[in-house]
């Protein structure tokens, strides 16, 4: 189950998968659908998942079946790709390496660098740094450790207090600073029992953070820096969220990936974040 979600300005972004990648680029003071195109790789076959808008409102998406990311202007254009070279079996020693992307799930573009989050294993080059031409940087490490391994994190999130990597297979966030040094862990489960599987995280420019779980118990998680970690009520008709993305009114949105939608959530007045409506069914445009 793939997708991925960023909000520049008005302007929403949403990634999903059929058989072939989509992206659709959606106006949010209107709610209507601007722009929309799909591609596919040389099998016929493409996957779509995070996506990153960048300063000059170019399109970065992961495309995990094809082992690159993709960039397309914000009419459809494919302008670049990163990676797709992949030759060894995924998982291989060889492709746990600087520059190579095993299965791109997510991508953060800050500025000048490009990192791409990766692997469905254990993975020392996890998350994989790059500058916008697409020479290589160092990786980050996982846990500040050389030898660390990321475990198939799904989800990159920056703010001023930094960047924020959803480890899917640790079951925790990872927070860096933009330079790549280790900063902490930040714990999801609610109860330090119940398995943790967070897929997508979201960061405010104080530290809180909202994360999406797809362990034990299935959720969008709200850490703010001194209060411990609280549930966000959801709709009924809201299924697994896979994606998250934030605007400039601190309100967020959430893809549901088995209906192919999009829920806005807004601040509460407890400060938690609460559900606000339906803006965006894909099922509507195929």
């Amino acid at each position: 189950m793939f997708g991925g979600l960023a909000v520049a300005g008005n302007l929403l972004c949403i990634a999903f998968t059929t058989s072939r990648g989509h992206l659709y680029l959606v106006d949010l003071d209107e709610q209507r659908l601007v722009s929309h195109w799909t591609w596919e790789g040389q099998d016929g076959n493409g996957d779509a998942g995070g996506v990153s808008i960048d300063r000059d409102h170019t399109i970065w998406v992961a495309d995990q079946r094809n082992h690159c990311v993709r960039r397309f202007s914000p009419f459809g254009r494919s302008l670049q790709v990163l990676g797709g070279d992949l030759e060894q079996s995924p998982g291989s020693v060889r492709s746990d390496r600087p520059g190579v992307l095993n299965r791109p799930r997510d991508v953060l573009v800050d500025g000048e660098t490009v990192f791409v989050a990766c692997g469905e294993r254990w993975l020392r080059c996890g998350v994989q740094c790059f500058d916008r031409s697409g020479s290589v940087m160092s990786p980050l490490r996982s846990l500040g450790d050389i030898e660390g391994r990321f475990g198939a994190p799904r989800g990159l999130a920056l703010s001023k207090a930094g960047l924020f990597v959803a480890d899917t297979q640790h079951g925790i966030v990872q927070r860096f600073r933009r330079d790549g040094t280790f900063l902490g862990r930040i714990e999801v489960s609610t109860d330090g029992e119940h398995i943790a599987r967070p897929v997508s995280v979201l960061a405010d420019d104080r530290g809180s953070i909202l994360v999406a779980d797809d362990g034990d118990e299935p959720g969008i998680r709200h850490v703010p820096l001194d209060r411990g970690v609280r549930d966000v009520e959801l709709p009924s008709e809201l299924g697994t969220v896979v994606a998250l993305a934030g605007d400039l009114h601190e309100a967020f949105y959430a893809l549901d990936g088995d209906h192919g939608a999009v829920h806005r959530f807004v601040p509460g007045t407890d400060g938690r974040p609460q559900h606000d409506e339906l803006i965006f069914d894909l099922e509507e445009f195929g």
